[in-house]
Protein backbone atom coordinates (compact mmCIF):
# COMPACT_ATOMS: atom_id res chain seq x y z
CA UNK A 1 0.00 0.00 0.00
CA UNK A 2 1.70 3.48 -0.54
CA UNK A 3 -0.27 6.82 0.10
CA UNK A 4 -0.50 9.40 -2.40
CA UNK A 5 -1.72 13.31 -2.45
CA UNK A 6 -4.08 13.69 -5.31
CA UNK A 7 -4.79 17.57 -6.90
CA UNK A 8 -7.51 18.20 -8.97
CA UNK A 9 -8.80 21.33 -9.92
CA UNK A 10 -8.47 23.86 -6.67
CA UNK A 11 -8.62 20.52 -4.35
CA UNK A 12 -6.30 18.39 -2.65
CA UNK A 13 -7.04 15.21 -1.77
CA UNK A 14 -3.82 14.17 1.08
CA UNK A 15 -4.20 11.00 1.87
CA UNK A 16 -5.27 8.92 -0.83
CA UNK A 17 -4.07 5.07 -0.39
CA UNK A 18 -3.29 3.08 -3.65
CA UNK A 19 -3.39 -0.80 -3.18
CA UNK A 20 -0.79 -1.62 -5.60
CA UNK A 21 -1.86 -5.79 -5.86
CA UNK A 22 -4.92 -4.09 -7.88
CA UNK A 23 -5.28 -2.19 -11.17
CA UNK A 24 -4.58 1.31 -11.57
CA UNK A 25 -8.31 0.95 -12.69
CA UNK A 26 -9.17 0.28 -8.78
CA UNK A 27 -7.16 3.59 -8.01
CA UNK A 28 -9.46 5.65 -10.18
CA UNK A 29 -12.68 4.23 -8.97
CA UNK A 30 -11.46 5.06 -5.29
CA UNK A 31 -10.93 8.84 -6.77
CA UNK A 32 -14.27 8.53 -7.99
CA UNK A 33 -15.70 8.39 -5.26
CA UNK A 34 -13.68 11.04 -3.86
CA UNK A 35 -14.58 13.54 -6.91
CA UNK A 36 -17.23 11.99 -8.99
CA UNK A 37 -14.99 12.20 -11.96
CA UNK A 38 -15.67 8.83 -13.66
CA UNK A 39 -12.41 6.58 -14.68
CA UNK A 40 -13.02 7.26 -17.98
CA UNK A 41 -12.99 10.60 -18.07
CA UNK A 42 -9.73 10.71 -15.67
CA UNK A 43 -6.46 11.76 -16.70
CA UNK A 44 -4.01 11.06 -14.22
CA UNK A 45 -0.73 12.45 -14.69
CA UNK A 46 2.60 10.53 -12.86
CA UNK A 47 6.23 11.06 -13.29
CA UNK A 48 6.12 9.77 -17.31
CA UNK A 49 2.95 10.13 -18.50
CA UNK A 50 -0.62 9.29 -18.15
CA UNK A 51 -1.53 6.69 -16.26
CA UNK A 52 -3.30 4.02 -17.69
CA UNK A 53 -5.58 1.14 -16.66
CA UNK A 54 -3.90 -1.55 -17.58
CA UNK A 55 -0.37 -0.55 -16.30
CA UNK A 56 1.76 -2.23 -13.57
CA UNK A 57 2.63 -0.02 -10.65
CA UNK A 58 5.75 -1.56 -9.99
CA UNK A 59 7.40 -0.23 -13.53
CA UNK A 60 5.45 3.14 -12.66
CA UNK A 61 7.93 4.48 -10.07
CA UNK A 62 5.00 5.75 -7.67
CA UNK A 63 6.75 6.74 -4.19
CA UNK A 64 5.16 7.56 -1.28
CA UNK A 65 3.50 10.66 -0.35
CA UNK A 66 3.82 11.74 -4.07
CA UNK A 67 1.71 14.35 -5.29
CA UNK A 68 -0.37 13.22 -8.83
CA UNK A 69 -2.56 15.65 -10.82
CA UNK A 70 -6.25 14.59 -12.05
CA UNK A 71 -7.98 16.07 -15.20
CA UNK A 72 -11.60 15.70 -15.57
CA UNK A 73 -14.61 16.55 -15.66
CA UNK A 74 -17.57 15.17 -12.96
CA UNK A 75 -20.71 13.91 -13.66
CA UNK A 76 -23.60 16.42 -13.64
CA UNK A 77 -25.73 15.73 -10.44
CA UNK A 78 -29.17 14.29 -11.54
CA UNK A 79 -32.01 16.28 -10.17
CA UNK A 80 -35.59 14.84 -9.44
CA UNK A 81 -38.10 16.48 -11.43
CA UNK A 82 -40.37 18.93 -9.29
CA UNK A 83 -43.32 17.30 -10.59
CA UNK A 84 -43.59 13.58 -11.02
CA UNK A 85 -45.65 12.43 -13.66
CA UNK A 86 -48.83 10.20 -11.87
CA UNK A 87 -49.56 6.16 -13.75
CA UNK A 88 -53.00 5.56 -14.05
CA UNK A 89 -52.24 2.01 -12.45
CA UNK A 90 -50.81 4.15 -9.06
CA UNK A 91 -54.21 5.28 -8.33
CA UNK A 92 -56.58 3.77 -5.92
CA UNK A 93 -59.43 1.44 -7.75
CA UNK A 94 -61.77 4.45 -7.37
CA UNK A 95 -59.59 7.43 -8.84
CA UNK A 96 -58.74 4.63 -11.95
CA UNK A 97 -62.78 4.64 -12.85
CA UNK A 98 -62.79 8.33 -12.59
CA UNK A 99 -59.92 8.55 -14.75
CA UNK A 100 -61.16 6.20 -17.69
CA UNK A 101 -64.67 7.99 -17.23
CA UNK A 102 -63.25 10.92 -17.72
CA UNK A 103 -60.47 10.27 -20.24
CA UNK A 104 -62.08 7.92 -22.70
CA UNK A 105 -65.65 9.98 -22.94
CA UNK A 106 -66.59 10.14 -26.85
CA UNK A 107 -67.67 13.50 -25.66
CA UNK A 108 -64.61 14.72 -23.90
CA UNK A 109 -62.95 17.70 -26.09
CA UNK A 110 -59.53 15.55 -26.22
CA UNK A 111 -61.46 13.08 -28.43
CA UNK A 112 -63.47 15.44 -30.50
Amino acid sequence: MLTVSVKWQKELFPKVEIDTSQPPYVFKCQLHDLTGVPPERQKIMVKGGLLKDDANWATLGVKEGQKLMMMGTADEIVKTPEKVPVFMEDLPEEEQVVAVVFFFNPFHPSMI
